[in-house]
């Protein structure tokens, strides 16, 4: 069955109900909680914490309910968990007689800080919390609706059975900016003749506990969600760095690389200009050599056809072939 499903199935429930109430509560008429109209869409407090909402509230103002037999000293004990709020409500009935009535609540699927109120004898039902401070006031709202009808039930909550009257005036704005109808509450009688008088103290000193245990929990709850977003986002950093320095060392070993493949190439380079420089003297070495042997050969062969005079004797023909072959030296030296 859907969420929509489950909903038109417990509005049809309450309704039948409702209905078979029409003979036995009012003969004349629908009963008081019974109206034409549809539920307020109001939104429940934002980030709520059952564990804070847990402890001892007193009703100080409610919309009349035939399922409760309490109407007046109402004292609700709230105690969340995991999933689960237990609820044990005392007080008196209309004869002054003490009732304790029990039930239970669940979250909502589908419907994030919406609880479900389960108690014997009654159809399940929302419950809403759409104001709260948790240590003084609590602002509830229960519709249900179906055909046109609704029964829309509403409380106001506080953390003494005396508190101050600003705070249920808070309570009425935020229900009537919300579209729930305050002047259909009434007021809940509270007090001194009330059976949990004689132990108020400790029943005050109790919901103190309660709230601040739930509250030391949630800043711890908070402190661990700020380290894990700092470890979170300086292991990132530490990330973005490593990241950072295996780039920049990869950038400096691919710089490196390029000087060395330079290096290589200029080594290269000047290997095969020095092999060059290296070929080309010994091939002008060579060629000077053999332009030497060309020029002594030919001097002797001019010797030979030469006769002898003491004016062109054979040093004069040396020294004219020597001073040829230093003329050629200096030619290609130069």
């Amino acid at each position: 069955m859907g969420h929509s499903d489950q909903q038109v199935s417990k509005a049809a429930s309450v309704c039948l109900i409702l209905l078979a109430h029409l003979a036995c509560v009012t003969p004349f008429g629908i009963p008081e909680f019974l109206e034409f109209g549809s539920c307020s869409e109001a939104d429940v407090v934002p980030d709520l914490n059952l564990e804070k909402y847990s402890g001892i509230w007193f009703a100080q103002e409610t919309v009349p309910n035939e399922y409760t037999q309490i109407v007046s000293c109402s004292m609700t004990n709230y105690t969340w968990q995991e999933n689960l709020m237990t609820v044990v409500e005392r007080g008196l009935t209309t004869d002054e007689k003490k009732i304790r009535q029990n039930s239970v609540m669940r979250l909502t699927e589908g419907e994030p800080g919406v609880l479900t109120v389960e108690a014997e004898g009654v159809p399940s039902a929302p419950y809403k919390i759409v104001g709260t401070d948790y240590k003084n006031y609590a602002c509830v709202y229960s519709c249900m609706s179906f055909m046109g009808f609704r029964a829309a039930f509403s409380w106001i909550f506080t953390r003494t059975p005396d508190p101050d009257h600003s705070y249920l005036a808070l309570c009425r704005d935020v229900m009537a900016k919300a579209g729930i109808d305050p002047t259909a509450m009434q007021p809940v009688k509270q007090g001194k003749d009330c059976p949990y008088m004689e132990k108020l103290d400790s029943l005050l000193a109790y919901t103190d506990s309660v709230v601040s245990k739930a509250e030391a929990k949630a800043k711890e709850a908070k402190k661990e969600q700020e380290r894990a977003a700092t470890k979170s986002a300086k292991e990132a950093l530490e990330g973005s760095r490593d990241e950072d320095l295996t780039t920049r060392i990869l950038e400096e070993e691919e710089r490196l690389e390029e000087v060395e493949r330079r290096i290589v190439d200029a080594e290269e380079k000047l290997r095969q200009e020095v092999e060059a420089n290296g070929r080309r003297e010994e091939k002008e070495i060579k060629e000077l050599r053999d332009e030497i042997r060309e020029e002594k050969r030919h001097n002797r062969h001019k010797g030979h056809r030469r006769e002898y005079t003491p004016e062109n004797g054979s040093t004069g023909l040396y020294v004219s072939s020597s001073v040829t072959v230093l003329s050629l030296l200096l030619a290609r030296m130069l």
